[in-house]
This record gives C-alpha cells, sequence and structure tokens, in this order.
C-alpha cells in the first residue's frame, strides 16, 4: 500500500508541474499573483519532501533544498503572519504563525 501511495506521488507530482509552453514568438502576458492557497502549497511541498527523501536517499535539510534539488520551482508565499517549517521529526511541512 505504501509502494503503492508513494509511486502515484512520483507521477502525480511531475504532471502536477506540467504547463503548456506558448507558441514560439509568442509572449504571454504576465499573469497577476494568484492569491496564497495554503493547503494546496502544504500538499505540494508534503510531496515535494517525499519525492526528495526518494529521490536523494534521504531528508531535505531545508526547505530550500527543495528548491536547489529541482523537486518545486519556488516556495511558495505563505499567508500573511504564517511562514512554512520543515517538521524534521514527522517529515513534513507545516504552517505556523511567525
Amino acid at each position: 500500500m505504501n509502494r503503492l501511495l508513494l509511486c502515484a506521488l512520483l507521477v502525480a507530482l511531475p504532471l502536477a508541474a506540467c504547463k503548456r509552453k506558448p507558441a514560439a514568438g509568442a509572449t504571454a502576458p504576465e499573469a497577476p499573483a494568484a492569491p496564497s492557497n495554503p493547503e494546496a502549497d502544504l500538499r505540494t511541498l508534503n510531496a515535494a519532501v517525499v519525492a526528495h527523501a526518494m529521490g536523494q536517499l534521504k531528508e531535505p535539510a531545508t526547505l530550500d533544498d527543495l528548491v536547489k534539488t529541482g523537486f518545486i520551482k519556488r516556495l511558495p508565499t505563505p499567508p500573511p503572519g504564517k511562514k512554512y517549517v520543515l517538521d524534521a521529526k514527522k517529515s513534513s511541512v507545516l504552517l505556523v504563525d511567525e
């Protein structure tokens, strides 16, 4: 069961990150900053932690490691007054007050 879940995460994570590229010569207008969705951001960050652990054979030391190793493009912006932290004991990302 755990293997099936991890395999599904490894398949779904890259697919969720795929975006359609604009045609050659076409410039896409700058999209306004999307409002923060902490629940979706936490799911994405936690899936990236699992993928990092499986791909690098070690837990990430910081959230920046997820960006440096390419498991996410950038860290999401947390809601005002909050921050994302990596809980090393649980191998998960939490949203906590600053």
